[in-house]
């Protein structure tokens, strides 16, 4: 599962469904009385406005099939739930509000609300005043119709610092795709184990005949897949990077030749994601197996509950002008002057 680090929720859904053998008189019920338990997601980030968390049911029906039951609305969702958050070193406690998040794209689980529990109150990686004081949010939440609490606990990976990238001119916010392997170093952060990176190319597509029809495109360009450093709390430095061909192979790849338009060069930004431990031990739950038997663990850590409770940050740099070798490239060579791309 790729860490991706543009700013959306990711949203799931975790359902058991239950199957019923009673061919004969001693046939054994497979099913217990149905008790109430809840399925979280949510994922910290201090780099948003808003923090949003699915919470939902975790349901079984004997009588229906679980593709049927997830389209009833209240085979999901709680009546009343009044979820917080506690950032534990200072006792802040934040109340999570009920919201109807849409669109939902249509699919299994049904669609007509799509409801998660936010704030807009600021997370925290570490003491403001103190950058060594790291703080821990617990998760907690009352089932209502049991009074059975469901919490978990995580922290909060603080911000990633570029370290003298070779090909990123942060100072001059200039980027250039040379020959050879381009290079991204950075410094990892406390409380931050998993890494993404990825340049954002903008670029605007105009109509020759009518100028005022334009539309802004974007090709995204992973250079970061899932990286873990050695130890969480090390501050170690990492350097990675990828074939500056690539990008080039991946516009004649992506983009096609259109005599009706002409591309123009827009500003670009670059994303360096992290995320922390408990995220990583998600991820690699899911990874399949190296051995001879493909077997994959099922990782939560909510307590009286299933899912996941973790937190990620995205370090973003905007306005980054491509550099003089890629625009020449793109406007001059043979190869990909047939794009369509012209200077200002």
């Amino acid at each position: 599962m790729p860490l991706d680090l543009k700013v959306k929720l990711f949203i799931f859904i975790s359902c058991l469904s239950a199957i019923v053998l009673s061919s004969c008189s001693n046939a054994i019920d497979l099913i217990g009385p149905y008790e109430e338990r809840a399925a979280v997601f949510g994922l910290l980030n201090p780099s948003e406005d808003i923090q949003y968390i699915k919470i939902n049911k975790v349901f079984t029906n004997p009588n229906s099939s679980a593709a049927l039951v997830a389209q009833v609305t209240d085979s999901l969702y709680f009546d009343s739930l009044a979820p917080f958050l506690i950032e534990i070193e200072t006792g802040r406690k934040i109340p999570l509000y009920k919201v109807n998040y849409l669109p939902k794209a249509a699919g299994i689980f049904n669609n007509s609300v799509n409801y998660l529990y936010a704030t807009s109150e600021k997370i925290y990686a570490s003491n403001p005043l103190n950058a060594f004081e790291f703080y821990h949010y617990r998760l907690e939440i009352t089932l209502p119709s049991m009074q059975k609490q469901v919490y978990a606990i995580t922290n909060i990976p603080d911000s990633t610092l570029l370290v003298a990238p070779i090909a990123l001119n942060y100072a001059n916010k200039i980027f250039d795709f040379t020959d050879g392997v381009i290079r991204i170093a950075f410094q990892a952060p406390s409380n931050a184990k998993l890494f993404d990176a990825y340049f954002y190319f903008n670029y605007l597509e105009v109509n020759k005949l009518d100028t005022s029809i334009k539309n802004v495109k974007t090709m995204k360009l992973r250079f970061v897949n899932n990286y873990r450093v050695y130890n969480d709390n090390g501050r170690e430095s990492v350097s990675s990077g990828i074939d500056g061909n690539f990008f080039y192979e991946s516009l004649l790849n992506q983009l096609r030749e259109d005599t009706t338009i002409f591309r123009k060069f827009l500003p670009c930004k670059f994303e360096l994601a992290n995320a922390n431990l408990e995220f990583d031990n998600y991820v690699q739950s899911a990874e399949p197996s190296i051995g001879i038997v493909q077997k994959q663990s099922d990782y939560s850590n909510i307590i009286n509950g299933v899912g996941l409770f973790a937190a990620r940050r995205i370090s973003r740099y905007h306005n980054i002008q491509m550099g003089s070798y890629t625009r020449n490239q793109l406007t001059k060579q043979p190869e990909f002057k047939k794009l369509g791309f012209i200077l200002d």
